[in-house]
């Protein structure tokens, strides 16, 4: 058991140890190589030590030992791995690395079910869960934390903290590096936290020449490190924050009426954060932004068409954005107010929103059936939810599920939002 102890405190610890244990250790690594099996430690408190966990053999595959809380080499260990109960399991292969996350098991079914996951994984020469518990102790360099990334992208896990992480870390000309570059944007996990949004923003003609990628691929990259942007400003509730978000969209995307993009952020943040009077408010100004574009835009094309002699030219493309902008706006109203005034005033925006779009209106008969059925005008929110429901593609699967739920639960008069 002493053995054991020793060789578990070792792998994971960041303290330098004598010779007598490292001696140890390596005596210990080679039985589990030489033997081709995996290293399993029990850990028990008073409470659990009779389970059947503790009789139960797996040397067959596993070499095996049983720790226990209540003395010091369990201690160690628990604090180690982070034990939070018992009793738990941890496995570790012959090169000393932990192979899954550490597990609190009850059964000898979930200890089987464990082991024949942990069996698959031996060959790894370093496993997740080690990257996992170097990562949350704060042991890893920046090249194990670029490791750490590159096996959790291969998995298509979100990475965006480890990102964040990294960059704090590195410089930006390493950061130019392609092989960077192309790991933190890949095309299945494409969040990009704070620091590497600077970074993009600073970078921009350096970063498409690394990449030899053209202005729709960077702008598709630079959308989606916004919006990273804007779900950790809500989170940590930095309305502060937001400003940087309208000059990045607004210069990098070009993304037209800084106005509208004020106002829009700041309804989407009180909507996130949940301040119905805030929201109501800068959703106000939002629309107001948005009509008034709205009428330049058509003022200026009147006038084009006055020079050319032509009423042939149209504005369908401004029309529909402002509907989605309307729309959105009611939406985001109808979520979280309940005030007869703020509906009603988002049903006008989305009936303005029904007159500017094209054929693609179910979303808007959607948002109009919550309007009107928070404002107990149920026979006419089912109408509009009908034609919401119809009104969906038919290979759409996923929203007609849940436009015919939310239609079922109308008709039952139960609550949605």
């Amino acid at each position: 058991m002493k053995k054991i102890a020793t060789l578990i405190v070792f792998v994971f610890s960041t303290v330098i140890i004598n010779a007598e244990k490292s001696a140890e250790l390596r005596e210990l690594l080679y039985s589990a190589k030489n033997e081709d099996k995996l290293i399993l430690l029990k850990i028990f408190n008073s409470n659990s030590a009779e389970l059947p966990l503790d009789s139960t053999s797996f040397s067959d595959r596993f070499i095996e030992v049983s720790l226990y809380a209540s003395n010091s080499s369990g201690i160690e260990i628990i604090n180690e791995y982070r034990v939070e109960a018992y009793p738990s399991i941890i496995l570790l292969n012959s090169n000393g690395h932990l192979i899954l996350p550490v597990k609190q098991v009850d059964n000898l079914v979930e200890v089987e079910e464990y082991m024949g996951k942990a069996l698959t994984m031996k060959h790894e020469s370093k496993p997740l869960a080690q990257f996992d518990l170097e990562y949350r102790c704060n042991r890893m360099n920046k090249t194990s934390l670029y490791e750490y990334i590159g096996k959790r992208t291969s998995l298509g896990l979100d990475n965006s903290e480890m990102i964040d992480e990294y960059t704090r870390m590195t410089a930006s000309g390493e950061l130019l590096d392609k092989k960077i570059l192309l790991l933190f944007i890949d095309e299945n996990n494409f969040n990009i936290p704070g620091p590497f949004c600077s970074f993009i923003e600073q970078n921009q003609e350096e970063i498409k020449q690394t990449l030899k990628c053209g202005d729709e691929r960077f702008l598709r990259l630079a959308e989606k490190s916004i919006e990273y942007n804007f779900q950790k400003i809500c989170m940590e509730k930095d309305e502060a924050g937001l400003s940087y978000i309208v000059e990045i969209k607004a210069d990098i995307l070009n993304a037209g009426d800084r106005e509208i993009l004020h106002n829009e952020y700041m309804t989407r943040y009180f909507h996130n954060t949940y301040q119905p009077l805030k929201l109501i408010d800068y959703a106000r100004k939002y629309v107001n932004a948005v009509l008034q574009y709205k009428e330049q835009q058509e003022k200026m094309l009147s006038e084009k068409n006055k020079r050319l002699f032509s009423p042939s030219l149209k504005n369908s493309a401004t029309r529909t954005v402002c509907a989605s902008k309307l729309r959105n706006a009611a939406q985001y109203v109808v979520e979280i107010m309940s005030v007869k005034s703020a509906l009603n005033d988002a049903l006008s925006w989305c009936l303005k929103a029904e007159q500017l779009a094209g054929d693609d209106k179910y979303n808007i008969y959607e948002t109009q059936a919550y309007l009107l059925y928070k404002l107990g005008r149920k026979n006419e929110a089912l109408a509009n939810m009908e034609k919401a429901y119809n009104s969906i593609h038919h290979d759409n699967i996923e929203q007609k599920k849940n436009v015919g739920f939310n239609l079922i639960k109308m008709k039952r008069g139960e609550k949605i939002y």
